[in-house]
């Protein structure tokens, strides 16, 4: 299911996020009202609506928390300036979210399982010496390997270089929304 609408609106937070237009806490306002029905972008996995929503936009939530420190009010600007790689990265989701793309890539908790223990795995691995939050750790580290092999990872959010390079030829910011094939 794509939700055009929606993705368009991430779409342009995300942007303005990212060149530093707005700072973290409007940007975290906004997604929350307009994009994850009132969860922070840090709790959305926990909503109930995650499960039937467009499926990239639980990825890209999760890709824009990370992009910021959400311990203090700010703009990526300066010290806080996304590095080249990571704008790179964020290009390619805003180029996507405006595709008609499905998300092709199964979900990934790429977040440190560290962050979704239970009491009971601080607790074992206080006992085991850290023996089992690494056992955990390096599970983890294999599935992300095996999940990227799954597509083309250089091009996430795309699935395929083809797709990717497609939508780059179509040029969506170049043309007027009035003849362009995929906006209204």
């Amino acid at each position: 299911m794509i939700d055009t609408e929606r993705r368009k609106k991430l779409a342009l937070f995300l942007r303005h996020l990212s060149v530093g237009l707005t700072t973290n806490d409007e940007f975290e306002e906004a997604v929350t009202e307009s994009i994850t029905y009132g969860w922070l972008p840090e709790e959305y996995h926990r909503s109930k609506q995650v499960k039937n929503d467009d499926p990239i936009i639980q990825p890209i939530v999760e890709l824009c928390w990370g992009l910021y420190d959400d311990t203090r009010q700010h703009k990526l600007r300066k010290s806080d300036n996304l590095m080249k790689e990571g704008l790179k990265i964020i290009a390619r989701s805003i180029l996507f979210l405006h595709s008609d793309n499905e998300y092709e890539w199964p979900y990934f908790d790429t977040n440190n399982p560290l962050l979704r223990f239970s009491l009971n795995d601080l607790i074992l691995s206080i006992l085991t010496l850290g023996h089992h939050y690494r056992k955990k750790m390096k599970a983890h580290s294999i599935s992300y390997y095996q999940w990227q092999q799954l597509g083309e990872i250089e091009v996430w959010p795309f699935f395929r270089r083809i797709d990717y390079l497609n939508q780059l030829s179509l040029q969506p910011f170049l043309i007027p929304s009035e003849t362009h094939p995929n906006r209204s």
